[in-house]
């Protein structure tokens, strides 16, 4: 096998492993997110992938390695046909994965809140201006002989696999992008403290972590072209970097949060790898352990003073990929050795990393700035307060899930104007427990209300004083009474009770033993109801009333003769009376089928009858109708 062909075996399969890179950010970004944003996530994800491999290959290729235009821009091999050249179609799939990595970066930075088409407009703009053009200052006539190399791999600038190249471009348009965009809904308070939002998947991200870990292979094996002893030690520092970023990450923010934090090790880990693609190939294994170490400190301090300044990065791409991009940018000046340095200083090879820092950041930030602000003028990048509401799953692309249907039968619920009813459970659904705890509180409150409502109906139907029926449920059972009596062609009596000369009794004997009068009177009274379904009701001071359904003209008048004798025989002394004696008087109505009178003639027919007892001598017993004729 020849060296050529070996060499693009050897790139081919970097590319797989890079590829593996973007299953990786999708674990990683949707286990970030809250569940009700996963699907958009991952959606942006491939997406993202699509829309840049194919404006790679009709624009960016050859602006990033066409014939330079002054070292600035590729003029030529757009829309790249090379079916003969083999070697070029491996380096163009090559770094197509670079491009689709590049341009994924924003997607976890600006998730839950920003619009799809506003992520695929700047995925666009990465894919086809912002990494070709970078990667042409830094990498044309690295890889294959070009009469003008790119302006800053001629004065020296150094960047192995992509750090400044990949990963500070996609770490600047998202810092762009978060700038514009504003935080989540309720991430800061009114008083500028971040809250936490909590994630739905931590080891999703945990394996999207290392699906990152093992395409960095690729990432950085693969930009040694052609395979050779090199590669042990580009693997080698790629693995210490990672693992130095995660150690140092976790140590810091035990430090400072007082928590060993599983997404301070996973972001420090990512952040030793990313530091580490500019000199993987360059620095000893002492030294990529350093600058990994340092990378992970970068990742947690800069996360922090992201949040001082109400920048909400979901998945901290800013730290990650720009803090660890630019260290490990400078970093090849600091710790590569001098023989291995395209100048004849450290102090100058530094100068030259820096130079190359700030262009690729007034390059991706200006354009990239103008570009977001122009777009968000006639397209708005955020999604509306409803949509990040109820999440970008439903609000973007109309995918239920098991929330969006618990809240449509909250919705339904709400709006019924019947008894409020239980949920539906699917048992097996992530919801079930919550719905039957709904169910089982609805329960406990409705009987804690309706037991309440009783209690509260009762005593609305009761007289405080003597504890029978108010003139309230007099009057409606009086209704129903002359109602059934009506249908059912059946007659019932009315016996109205006036306490005599009570008034002399209570300015007599004060107003607590009137009180006391009344209740042995009424006690008097119920005794001495024989009749189903009779009611007794105080209906005045110390004026009642007494409903006798299914009862003749004769019964009734027996009753009322018990009644007035069951007063008499209380004995309740009563200087006023004329025996001494609290006494009542007591008129009787009666009604039968046959008469056409209402409830109200009924009760007034009585109230004459009691009128005559009084008139009478009282403590005596009138019939009303009969006796009136």
């Amino acid at each position: 096998m020849d060296s050529q062909t070996i060499s693009i075996t050897w790139t081919l399969l970097c590319t797989a492993l890079v590829l593996l890179m973007q299953p990786g950010f999708t674990c990683f970004e949707s286990g970030l997110v809250r569940s009700k944003n996963n699907i958009n996530v991952a959606l942006k994800n491939v997406a993202d992938f699509c829309i840049s491999g194919v404006c790679f290959w009709l624009v960016g290729y050859g602006l990033m390695y066409g014939a330079s235009q002054s070292g600035v821009f590729g003029t030529d091999g757009f829309a790249l046909n090379s079916y003969d050249n083999p070697t070029v179609l491996a380096h163009f799939l090559f770094q197509m994965m670079f491009c689709g990595t590049a341009a994924t970066i924003l997607s976890g930075a600006v998730a839950e809140r920003m619009r799809f088409s506003g992520y695929i407009i700047c995925s666009f703009l990465t894919a086809t201006v912002l990494f070709p053009v970078v990667g042409h200052w830094i990498w044309n006539g690295k890889h294959f002989e070009q009469a003008q190399v790119g302006w800053l791999f001629d004065i020296g600038f150094i960047d192995f696999a992509g750090a400044t190249v990949v990963h500070s471009v996609g770490g600047w348009i998202a810092l762009i992008a978060l700038i514009k965009v504003g935080p989540r809904l309720g991430k800061f308070t009114h008083e500028g403290r971040s809250k936490e939002m909590y994630c739905q998947n931590l080891p999703l991200s945990a394996l999207g972590t290392f699906l990152l870990f093992i395409g960095w292979f690729g990432f950085n094996g693969g930009s040694v072209h052609t395979p050779n002893s090199e590669l042990a030690r580009v693997f080698s520092n790629t693995a210490l970097s990672a693992c130095a970023g995660g150690v140092s990450a976790l140590l810091l923010s035990w430090n400072l949060h007082s928590m060993q934090g599983i997404r301070y090790v996973l972001n420090g880990l990512l952040a030793g790898l990313v530091a580490i693609s500019a000199s993987a190939d360059l620095v000893s294994l002492p030294a990529a352990i350093v600058i990994g170490a340092i990378s992970g400190c970068i990742s947690v301090l800069l996360g922090d003073l992201l949040e001082k300044c109400k920048i909400d990065d979901v998945v901290s791409a800013v730290p990650v990929h720009l803090g660890g991009g630019v260290w490990g940018t400078i970093s090849v000046a600091l710790f590569v050795p001098l023989e291995k340095l395209k100048l004849e200083s450290h102090s100058e090879q530094l100068l030259v990393q820096l130079t190359g820092v700030a262009a690729c950041a007034f390059w991706v930030c200006g354009i990239g700035l103008s570009f977001l602000w122009l777009v968000n003028k006639v397209h708005p990048l955020r999604v509306s307060a409803q949509t990040e509401t109820i999440g970008l799953n439903f609000g973007e692309h109309g995918m239920k899930d098991e929330l969006i249907e618990l809240m449509e039968q909250f919705d339904n619920i709400s709006s019924s104007e019947h008894t409020p009813q239980h949920l539906n459970v699917e048992h097996g659904s992530n919801n079930a427990s919550l719905c039957m705890t709904y169910n089982y509180l609805l329960d406990h409150t409705s009987k804690h209300f309706k037991a309440r409502e009783d209690e509260l109906l009762r005593l609305a139907s009761l007289d405080p004083l003597t504890g029978i029926a108010n003139r309230r449920v007099y009057d409606k059972k009086l209704s129903e009474t002359f109602e059934n009596s009506k249908k059912h062609k059946s007659s019932f009596s009315l016996l109205v009770i006036d306490i005599d000369n009570f008034k002399q009794y209570n300015d007599h004997y004060g107003h607590q033993l009137g009180d006391y009068c009344l209740q042995n009177v009424c006690q008097a009274l119920s005794s001495k109801l024989t009749v189903k379904n009779a009611l007794l009701a105080r209906i005045g001071g110390e004026e009642f009333a007494i409903i006798l359904p299914n009862t003749s003209e004769k019964s009734a008048m027996n009753i009322a003769e018990r009644i007035r004798a069951a007063v008499c025989d209380l004995a309740i002394p009563h200087k006023a009376a004329e025996d001494d004696l609290v006494t009542v008087s007591i008129g009787v109505a009666c009604w039968s089928h046959h008469d056409e009178i209402n409830a109200q003639q009924l009760f007034d027919d009585a109230d004459m009858a009691l009128f005559r007892a009084k008139s009478n001598g009282r403590n005596q017993v009138k019939l009303g109708s009969v006796e009136n004729t």
